[in-house]
């Protein structure tokens, strides 16, 4: 199981965005894995959309292509102590700490920041094509 960040998605939907080869190599290297993204995640991935007037279509597509994490009660606790800890970003945040909670093997991410701290860890990450 991966957890995705924002940074993947947006880049394996844009063909103009720098990480575009990468994100679809990585893309074909995850057939055989659930790919989990957070409801948090899944905003980030949706703004784009909705400033182009596609925002349903692009949700449904979503939904359709990922796993959906849910938010429990004690997540902000968790969330603030490790944004407290790590010093990211809340969104960086929600994916380190789906990953864990979700028992993932990886995440799937061009943030180095998020990277880094994924794998302080013990997560494998995904971050760039061989």
């Amino acid at each position: 199981m991966i957890v995705a960040d924002a940074s993947w998605v947006i880049a394996l939907r844009d063909p103009g965005d720098a990480h575009h080869r990468d994100a679809s190599l990585l893309n074909d290297q995850t057939t055989n894995e659930s790919i989990i993204l957070h409801q948090v995640t899944l905003a980030e991935c949706l703004v784009a959309p909705a400033k182009l007037g596609v925002l349903d279509d692009a949700a449904t597509a979503l939904r359709a292509a990922f796993d959906i994490a849910d938010t429990d009660d004690d997540a902000p606790v968790r969330w603030a102590s490790l944004r407290a800890v790590t010093g990211l970003r809340l969104p960086d945040v929600i994916v380190l700490d789906t990953a864990i909670r979700s028992g993932a093997r990886a995440i799937i991410t061009f943030d180095e920041s998020l990277a880094s701290k994924a794998r302080e860890r013990g997560l494998d990450v995904n971050s760039a094509a061989p």
